[in-house]
């Protein structure tokens, strides 16, 4: 009979100790978003374009990003003037990423505008790109997080 209660004293044992592994051990600190969420860094790409000029009427622009962080899903907002776009893609831990958008524009000699992408994290990185001789004339479009 002791051995009946020993036995199943152990099974609830076992039993206890796999469900608290189970709940530590799921990424999550409580509160719905992982413990290690995407973290971008700048990362040099020698030979890589920062900007290609479409004729007079738009700019593709380029940013070189590492996800040092987890995996997960990012909201890319991006400016060009005064207009943004967002948009959402999925992300791996440990990848290279090029990250493209297209912003139209128009020649104007004495103007210029400021292409900002916010890479989120903590601090995250922001690359900028000062562009004269143009002005915006719409919103940013085609965005591309490409793994390479």
């Amino acid at each position: 009979m002791k051995f009946k209660h020993l036995f199943l004293a152990l099974v609830l044992l076992m039993a206890g100790l796999i469900a608290i592994s189970c709940v530590s051990s799921s990424g999550d600190d409580g509160d719905g978003d992982g413990t290690n969420p995407p973290n971008f860094v700048g990362d040099a790409c020698g030979g890589c374009p920062a900007e290609q000029y479409i004729g007079s009427t738009g700019i593709i622009f380029f940013s070189y990003v590492k996800n040092n962080g987890g995996d997960g899903t990012v909201s890319m907002t991006i400016g060009s003037g005064s207009n943004t776009t967002t948009q959402q893609f999925n992300v791996s831990a440990g990848t290279k990423y090029s990250f493209q958008a297209s912003v139209p524009v128009e020649v104007s000699a004495s103007t210029s505008f400021t292409y900002l992408a916010q890479f989120p994290g903590t601090p995250g990185f922001t690359d900028s790109h000062a562009i004269s001789g143009y002005h915006v004339t719409g919103a940013p479009s085609g965005m591309q997080f490409t793994a390479r």
